[in-house]
């Protein structure tokens, strides 16, 4: 019996990271645009969170002002939550300019932000951004192009990092490739699970807030879009650059928000797509759930391993976890970047960051306010 619970874990560990793409490759896609039957330039809400970014945030502004899409129909809103550097007194020099700019004398965070001002926008689609991302001019517009079909109720685009630690930077462009396959596949499947909070575009009518305290909220946001019955959907050639992480504990931290904020979804119930098709379930199963559980079930895979010794998959369960922590610690001690090290300790980091911050948001010890790294 401990055999078959073993052999049980070891699929449920494996699924997210290998059976599940395999599937995706596999699958052809069944979701083709479908024919125009709205506007093909709505008016568009531009909104930029920023939080100590004077060091970018006139480039972000004059990036944003030079988009190319009518100049009548984007209207560019900036939200200052409390910044304590210049950022404030560059963004009010674009104010002339037509700037619609919002000023917290003190930080309240992202949700409790986004709650007050998109609830009192008037354009049809409202594009959220953060201050440090780079637009390509003509990311709008791939972006709104998707609404034409009714069927979309949101629409993340591609958030190329650059200038990621050399620690980080080589397995980071390999995970990121295979999570823009994940998310352009399950968009011609169905939908997506998530968006990136850095680019992401949404019907305004489709709009409700979340809990001012949540951690993750362009995630939950998404979702409950896709709970409202509207596909979310990944757009390759809505293009932007963001910096990438400076350093091994800045990513750290960053994962580890992302995966307290998971468990407090999970908590409250908005991290499931109730009521959604079973596809979506698969697809929600698969790419985030498995994902998210997959420290807890590979610590679980290890005890029954031990329990089921020396049958040969308790074995090469053993072996195989023995050999990942191994070249990990190769790669860690010694900073030689080759793939057979490289791959090994991203998977790992990942790993720990994200046992980390489920343990941290079950507790409730994850605040929502970011705690910025000015670079």
């Amino acid at each position: 019996m401990t055999v078959v619970l073993l052999a049980a874990a070891v699929l449920v560990f494996l699924h997210p990271f290998v059976l599940y793409p395999l599937i995706l490759f596999l699958v052809p896609s069944r979701r083709p645009l479908r024919p125009a039957s709205e506007d093909p330039q709505p008016t568009v809400a531009m909104v930029i969170s920023a939080l100590n970014e004077g060091n970018i945030i006139g480039e972000k502004l004059e990036n944003s002002f030079a988009l190319d899409y009518p100049k009548d129909k984007l209207h560019v809103y900036l939200i200052n939550d409390g910044s304590t550097d210049a950022t404030g007194a560059v963004a009010r020099q674009f104010v002339p300019r037509g700037l619609r700019l919002t000023e917290r004398s003190a930080r309240r965070g992202k949700a409790a932000n986004l709650n007050d001002v998109v609830s009192s926008l008037t354009e049809e689609i409202v594009l959220l951004s953060d201050a440090n991302v780079i637009y390509h001019p003509q990311a709008v517009t791939h972006l709104v192009a998707r609404f034409a079909d009714p069927t979309v109720g949101c629409v993340s685009g591609r958030v190329v990092l650059t200038g990621t630690t050399g620690e980080l930077n080589s397995s980071e462009k390999l995970y990121y490739s295979l999570e823009w396959f994940l998310q352009h596949k399950a968009s011609a499947v169905y939908s997506m699970c998530g968006v990136d909070g850095a680019m992401h575009a949404f019907r305004r009518s489709l709009f409700r807030p979340a809990p001012a305290d949540t951690i993750v909220e362009d995630f939950v946001l998404g979702m409950d879009i896709a709970r409202q019955g509207y596909r979310v959907v990944f757009e390759p050639t809505a293009l932007a650059w963001e910096r990438g992480p400076a350093s091994l504990s800045e990513e750290f931290r960053r994962k580890v928000r992302v995966a307290a904020g998971a468990a407090q979804a999970m908590l409250r119930g908005n991290a499931f797509p109730s009521g959604g098709p079973a596809v979506f379930w698969a697809i929600f199963v698969s790419h985030k759930l498995l994902r998210w559980l997959a420290p807890v079930t590979a610590l679980l895979m290890l005890l029954l391993a031990a329990a089921a010794w020396p049958h040969w998959l308790a074995k090469g369960v053993l072996a195989a976890a023995a050999a990942v922590v191994l070249l990990a610690a190769v790669r860690f001690l010694t900073g030689l970047s080759v793939g057979l090290l490289n791959a090994p300790f991203y998977f790992l980091f990942g790993q720990i960051a994200m046992l980390a911050g489920l343990v941290k948001g079950l507790a409730g010890a994850q605040s929502v306010l970011w705690e910025k790294r000015n670079r």
